[in-house]
């Protein structure tokens, strides 16, 4: 088993019942195995810290993964509900493998997501705070690293991207994990063909939420504008089959999949679990050796590494 493919399987082992996501976690980790996390370092909205944790060569015991606390019971298609933002006081994550390097600080507008980042051990200082409401508490030419992942969940997101700017060090990197407005072509195709309430049932309100999608060209206006360097940009997303599972996979029905496996006595749970991520290891598998088939223009997720000179 090669790294990607272990990656693979860190990933997949956590998001089991949503091989579509694990796929897409993996694709965004593949794409900065290159890339060092230089001291000081920021994950700014880092969340439960889960994908940096496993980006970084951590690792969590077999039968803990994103099913085992979550809020399936109350989901509905027409409201957005994120059933893994369960705020469970009780909730552990057994590490059976440290990182291999920890961030410096980790930063959530969510207490509770900040609660469970902490108990990984990937980051040395949790800080709550909103990207809404810059600037961030840290001073000027500060970082050396900088890590991003959501600003296209943000509708302005560029007062945020011009104190990335003031924070980083003239010869430190920001890493930006972006999304483009091609990231639901697989729904605008099918919106001719289904009913209204089929594609509301597979967007479950998305689009709506991550109102910030910007195309390549908008994505890089905006950083050369704030005063950065664009050293690279990469697609993300090798193949649009790749997209079109995430957009139509098992998401309309996990809340359903959830309260079922719920159900299970844990040997029967896990014994299931692992047939599973088997199975989906197999199909899933030649993703990550697929050649890049998306001009870079229509790609729907992209990676930026920006400098400040």
């Amino acid at each position: 088993m090669n790294e990607n493919e272990e990656i693979f399987k860190r990933y997949l082992s956590f998001y089991w019942l949503r091989p579509d996501n694990a796929l897409s976690q993996t694709l965004r980790s593949i794409s900065m195995k290159d890339i060092k996390f230089e001291h000081p370092s920021v994950d700014i909205s880092c969340g439960d810290g889960l994908f940096m944790f496993y980006h970084l060569g951590g690792e969590t015991e077999s039968n803990f993964d994103g099913f085992t606390s979550t809020q399936a019971d109350d989901f509905k298609h027409e409201k957005f509900i994120d059933i893994y933002n369960n705020e469970d006081k009780y909730y552990t994550v057994p590490v059976e493998k440290k990182a291999e390097t920890q961030i410096d600080y980790g930063t959530d507008w969510k207490q509770a997501l900040l609660d469970k980042a902490s108990r990984l051990g990937i980051y040395k200082k949790t800080v709550l705070f909103d990207c809404n409401n810059v600037p961030f508490p840290f001073r000027d030419n500060y970082f050396k690293t900088i890590y991003d992942n959501s600003l296209h969940w943000i509708k302005n997101a560029e007062p945020v991207v011009k104190d990335m700017y003031r924070m980083l060090k003239p010869d430190g990197s920001v890493l930006l994990h972006v999304i483009t407005p091609y990231q639901f072509q697989t729904l605008d195709e099918l919106e001719p063909l289904l009913s209204k309430e089929a594609i509301d049932i597979l967007n479950r309100q998305r689009r709506e939420t991550m109102s910030g999608r910007r195309t390549l060209d908008e994505w890089s206006e905006m950083f050369t504008d704030c005063g950065f360097e664009i050293k690279m940009v990469k697609n993300i997303i090798p193949n649009k089959l790749a997209i079109d599972i995430w957009n139509t996979g098992p998401r309309p029905f996990i809340h359903l999949l959830v309260q079922m496996v719920e159900q299970l006595e844990p040997s029967e749970r896990n014994r299931i679990k692992e047939e599973w991520i088997d199975i989906c290891y197999k199909l899933f598998k030649p993703f990550l050796t697929m050649e890049d088939s998306y001009p870079i223009k229509k790609a729907p997720h992209l990676l930026f590494k920006l400098t400040k000179e």
